[in-house]
Parts: C-alpha cells; sequence; structure tokens
C-alpha cells in the first residue's frame, strides 16, 4: 500500500506542477451585453453607485491567476450623452484610487464598441492605501449606453494582459 500511495501522491504533485497559471474560458456575464475570455473562473458583485453624478448599478466580474486581478466593471449610463462622462468619471475614479495619473497607452479596435469615445487603454502606475506599488492596465469603451471598464491589475504577462483585452467582443 505505501508505494502505491507515494505513487499517487508523486503524480498529485506532478499535476499540479504541470497545471497552468491560465486557464481561459469564455465568460459572458449576464446583462454585459459583452464576453471576455478569463484566465480564471470570475465572481460577480453588484452595487449602487454615482457615476458622473447620477445613480447607476455597476456590475463587476473578477478573477484572479498568476498574481494579477482579472476584471470586467459595467454600468448603463442610461442616456447617449451620459456615456463620455461616465467613462471619464471611470478612469478619473480608478486613478484617483490609485493615486497616479492614467497614462494613454493609445486606442484600441474593440468589435462592436461605439466609435465615439474611442475605446482607449490605459496604465496606472500607482500606490494602494498600505503604499504598495500596483500596476493597472485598463481598456476603457462604451457600447449602447452601457460603459465599461475592463482591467488588469498586477505583474501579468504582457501575453495574459494581450490575451485578456483581445478577447473582448460582442455577446451573441
Amino acid at each position: 500500500m505505501r508505494p502505491a500511495r507515494r505513487v499517487m501522491g508523486a503524480a498529485a504533485v506532478g499535476l499540479a506542477a504541470c497545471s497552468p497559471t491560465y486557464d481561459w474560458r469564455d465568460v459572458r456575464p449576464a446583462d454585459a451585453g459583452v464576453q471576455l475570455l478569463f484566465p480564471c473562473k470570475p465572481r460577480t458583485e453588484a452595487r449602487s453607485i454615482t457615476l458622473a453624478g447620477q445613480p447607476v448599478r455597476m456590475t463587476m466580474v473578477a478573477c484572479e491567476a498568476g498574481g494579477s486581478m482579472f476584471g470586467l466593471a459595467f454600468a448603463d449610463a442610461g442616456d447617449p450623452g451620459r456615456v463620455a462622462p461616465a467613462l471619464a468619471a471611470l478612469r478619473a475614479a480608478q486613478a484617483g484610487n490609485l493615486g497616479a495619473p492614467a497614462q494613454s497607452l493609445g486606442t484600441v479596435t474593440v468589435t462592436g464598441a461605439n466609435p465615439a469615445p474611442v475605446p482607449e487603454r490605459v496604465q496606472v502606475n500607482g500606490r494602494f492605501p498600505d503604499g504598495t506599488a500596483v500596476r493597472q492596465q485598463l481598456v476603457y469603451f462604451a457600447r449602447g449606453t452601457r460603459v465599461y471598464q475592463v482591467a488588469v491589475m498586477g505583474e501579468a504577462t504582457a501575453e495574459a494582459a494581450g490575451t485578456f483585452f483581445e478577447g473582448i467582443r460582442p455577446a451573441p
């Protein structure tokens, strides 16, 4: 019995060591209107917030893999005239949370996104309230009256962040 347990134990350790850091899966959050490739199984939370002076219901979908947090936050601005201010407020709030300005990494193509405001990728090199340094990459875009913030927080590889951001597409 003991040799069999040792073999099974060694096999379990070997399988764990070979498991991928990122377990990519197609995720279609309810009411999001988009789908993404997440590197792990995300959890969903929703809460009421004030965004650009208007009350909205913000839904957050996120998970952690490879030491980084991958997330999607979205809300319905309710009116086409509120979309641009809502996106600007999301961006300003995130930069404010990390105590650093958002640096534009340029425009991005997001299939199905509104042409204006133009979808943009930014980076924030900031600090948590306890002083710990953190890097966050984000993509901001709108689809109809919904506004979106897609984020990778931490030191994810460029390949992992690219896969996450490039995996954004309209939900069928």
